[in-house]
This record gives structure tokens, C-alpha cells and sequence, in this order.
């Protein structure tokens, strides 16, 4: 009779760990340049600015797109990642306009 196999540690554990701890500083990351953002929307409040101001959108996303060929990760994925956290900063933005 055979007796079963024990199963073999996950080959992937280590892998996923180093993940979490990316994860972990990507939060950490977001969370600070969001606390900058809504420091810059109550700059702007009080001087009566627009949220959006498509030259800096735009200077970001260029910066953004050379960091990520430099780093090399594929620049297109940078780039939805970063039209995500723009939108997200310039909503925080409008919400602290209209406090």
C-alpha cells in the first residue's frame, strides 16, 4: 500500500513575502504623497486655483513615463497606474475645494 506523499513546502512562499513587503511600502508610499496632495488642495483653496492644471498632468505623466523605461517596466502599465492615482489625488483635491 502507498502511503501518501507529504506535500512539499510552497516553492512560491518566499516570493510572495518579498510582494507583501512591496505592498507594504507601496501603501506606505501612496499614503504620503496623498498627505502632500491634500496639503496642495488646501494650498489651492486658498488661492483660488484649479484642481486640475493639465501642464503638471501632463510633466507627470512624461516624468512618469521615463522613470519607467529607465526602471524597465513597461511604460504603458506606469501609465494607467498613474492616470488611476491622478484621478484619485485630483478627487481628494475637489474635496478639500469644496470643505
Amino acid at each position: 500500500m502507498a502511503t501518501p506523499k507529504s506535500q512539499p513546502a510552497d516553492p512560491f512562499a518566499a516570493l510572495r513575502a518579498e510582494i507583501d513587503t512591496v505592498d507594504a511600502e507601496l501603501v506606505r508610499l501612496l499614503a504620503h504623497r496623498f498627505n502632500v496632495v491634500k496639503t496642495i488642495g488646501a494650498e489651492k483653496a486658498k488661492r483660488g486655483m484649479p484642481v486640475r492644471v493639465p501642464e503638471r498632468i501632463q510633466a507627470v505623466h512624461d516624468r512618469i513615463h521615463k522613470l519607467a523605461v529607465e526602471a524597465g517596466l513597461p511604460p504603458e502599465i506606469a501609465g494607467r497606474l498613474w492616470h488611476a492615482i491622478i484621478e484619485e489625488a485630483c478627487a481628494l483635491e475637489e474635496g478639500n475645494l469644496k470643505a
